[in-house]
């Protein structure tokens, strides 16, 4: 079983998330994200879209590729300030099939975890 919170690294959350696509657990892959609007409404409502996203889109996809069978972290860069960051992931499914993903991260100061941020 996987926490909710983030990682002590970029690298870790980033992983975490994934696991938590790889299990189906798909809103606690979303819990997961930052999200700066302080609008709690706003935010509910694109957790709720993003969530529809990961089961409509993204779940067959990786179904199709035979699942996911592996994660590497192959390099974490973090910025100069110290609260962003971007992890690079190495991606292995089922049918031997490859890709690279880039995450942006970002250091909540409110719980000190990181947490993967959506690219505007």
């Amino acid at each position: 079983m996987v926490s909710c919170g983030g990682g002590s690294t970029p690298g870790e959350s980033a992983v975490k998330v994934y696991q938590h696509i790889i299990d189906g657990e798909y809103q606690e892959a979303i819990d997961m994200f930052y999200f700066d609007n302080e609008n709690p409404e706003e935010v509910a409502q694109g957790k709720a879209m993003l969530v529809s996203l990961l089961e409509e889109k993204t779940a067959p996809q990786i179904e199709a590729k035979g699942g996911i069978q592996n994660l590497e972290v192959l390099s974490e860069t973090i910025a100069e300030s110290g609260n962003e960051a971007v992890v690079e992931l190495k991606i292995v499914y089922g049918d031997g099939s490859e890709d690279t993903e880039e995450i942006s991260m970002f250091l909540d100061p409110a719980d000190d975890n990181w947490k993967p941020v959506l690219d505007k």
